[in-house]
């Protein structure tokens, strides 16, 4: 009887062991968000959160989670000034780092290309709106023209302000041509044509005669002297096929001549301003993803960054090793901000995918 008793309670626990051993463990999956607007992460990737915050004096805060950012640029002075362009709404602004967003109600809605901000004069700030160009000399409060082309066609497609001489400023249009202006937009005169869609334009942080230029279908350009010859950089990267298919670029603001040119091809590095160019190597095949944004730490430019259609990867050792990281949403991440004091923070402007 004792016997059986044991082994009837050794049956049972053997049942139970066996039950409890057996439960099949679901792995939950987490629904993507499919929020727009403005994300930023604190650690680098590792977490995110949205902020996207639109402030109305006197009513419930808002929200821009609905837009299709297009750029994020800081302003060069006050790192808590973020302004954003949007694809069909219009300016957006933040003056406390992000936390919340006011529209530029003065400023013609549409798709907004670009925006500049005078480096030495916070208030006065330059956007490419359609066909035209506007100026704010009151933080964006009220603006007027002073630039549209004489075709509707003919876009503002990029903006430059020489950091040195804010006077001059930069404009590139849809058909390649390239304008200057020397006294703050008052009077302009072309000084390059590429013919092609001149997509951005950034002047050296180190030395404001050099002045880079990516162009639609025709890669990067250079100029040293402001515009009086131009240097031709894809000619040092045929090795590379679909070198001239240009994506997006960025310039090392601690290390001088430092530029990462993301293309058709994937991500080419130079550390002379454009003389010569080395393959980063990325975790996918040449040609294997598009890539929409790339940017580089400002204190560090061994710290690179680049966004695909659901990922952003990030370097921490000037492009020998990568780290992939799922982005927050079913949008593609179009514009990567650094933060220029705090370069763990980074703000992701996203976009809905173009069929």
């Amino acid at each position: 009887m004792l016997r059986r008793n044991i082994l009837l309670i050794i049956l049972i626990a053997f049942v139970a062991l066996g039950t409890t051993g057996c439960i099949k463990i679901t792995k939950q999956k987490t629904a993507t968000s499919k929020l727009g607007g403005v994300f930023y992460t604190t650690d680098r990737f590792e977490t995110w959160k949205h902020r996207s915050y639109l402030m109305t004096p006197g009513e419930t805060p808002g929200s821009i989670a609905d837009i299709d950012v297009y750029f994020m640029r800081f302003d060069p002075s006050d790192s808590e000034a973020i302004y954003m362009g949007t694809r069909a709404d219009g300016l957006y602004y933040s003056y406390n780092g992000g936390a919340g967003w006011n529209k530029s109600e003065k400023l013609p809605a549409g798709f907004v290309r670009d925006v500049v901000i005078d480096p030495k004069d916070k208030c006065t700030l330059y956007a490419a709106v359609e066909s035209k160009v506007y100026k704010s000399e009151d933080c964006a409060r009220t603006w007027k023209e002073v630039y549209y082309t004489d075709n509707a066609e003919r876009k503002i497609t990029a903006l430059g302000v020489d950091w040195y001489i804010p006077d001059i400023i930069w404009v590139g249009l849809s058909d390649g041509t390239v304008l200057q202006s020397g006294n703050k937009g008052l009077a302009w005169k072309k000084i390059g044509y590429f013919g092609n869609r001149v997509q951005k334009i950034i002047v050296d942080p180190n030395d404001s005669r050099i002045i880079y230029f990516g162009v639609l279908e025709m890669g990067l350009w250079r100029t040293t002297d402001k515009g009086v010859t131009w240097e031709d950089l894809n000619k040092a990267m045929k090795d590379f096929q679909g070198a001239k298919v240009f994506s997006d670029f960025a310039l090392g603001t601690s290390s001088k001549n430092v530029v990462v040119y993301a293309n058709k091809y994937g991500l080419l590095r130079s550390l002379d301003g454009g003389a010569t160019w080395s393959e980063l190597k990325l975790l996918t095949l040449p040609a294997g993803e598009q890539i929409y944004s790339v940017a580089i730490d400002s204190t560090n430019a061994n710290y690179i960054y680049y966004s695909t259609d659901t990922a952003v990867y990030k370097s921490v050792d000037g492009g020998e090793n990568w780290v992939v990281k799922k982005t927050p949403t079913t949008r593609v991440v179009s514009a990567l901000l650094v933060h220029p004091k705090q370069t763990a923070t980074i703000f992701a402007g996203v976009k809905e995918v173009e069929q």
